[in-house]
């Protein structure tokens, strides 16, 4: 090959390489529920908690504004993350990818799901998830849409917690950075 056509070669791998990489889908999920701790006399005490409480702790945690962040479900990683607003990756939020089992129906566009729950924190499972996913795929194969909606049940053992609840997926965010 000569000079002129590894350099043309070159260019338009660097130029068409950002086109070849596939965004990530995320889908805006929704996380409500009821964690249960002690207060100083003993007491058992209920406190309500959203998908907020994890998009404030990420901000907190990397010095970010809260209000330019998105709590979300990518269902091709099967994994809750938070994101800014235009996409891009901040933290791992809680996983559901390691362990699971998938009950779908012959065109896979349903799936009932269980899985344990983890995080980047603790070694082992945290709880468990249960619930439906639907997913619609266009003609190509690519995700329009995907409907997830189930139950929570977890600990956080290091703050004496036990949450309950329920999440389900909203709108889609649109990954406007490009990576895998």
């Amino acid at each position: 090959m000569n000079m002129r056509t590894c350099l043309w070669l070159a260019t338009w791998i660097a130029l068409t390489q950002p086109l070849l990489d596939r965004a990530d889908d995320l889908f805006r999920l929704y996380w409500r529920g009821t964690y249960y701790t002690t207060n100083a006399t003993g007491h058992i005490i209920a406190r309500a908690f959203t998908e907020q409480d994890f998009v404030n702790k990420v901000a907190k945690d990397n010095g970010l504004d809260p209000s330019t962040l998105v709590f979300v479900y990518r269902p091709n990683k099967r994994d809750t993350v938070v994101v800014r607003s235009n996409g891009a990756f901040v933290a791992d939020v809680i996983q559901m990818e390691y362990t699971y089992t998938d009950v779908r129906n012959p065109a896979g566009s349903v799936v009932v799901r269980q899985a344990l729950l983890f995080d980047e924190y603790h070694e082992s499972a945290l709880g468990s998830w249960m619930g439906l996913e639907q997913l619609s795929r266009n003609a190509q194969g690519a995700l329009v849409n995907d409907i997830l909606a189930g139950w929570m049940q977890y600990s956080r053992p290091e703050i004496n917690a036990v949450y309950a609840g329920r999440a389900y997926t909203g709108e889609r965010v649109v990954d406007h950075t490009g990576t895998p």
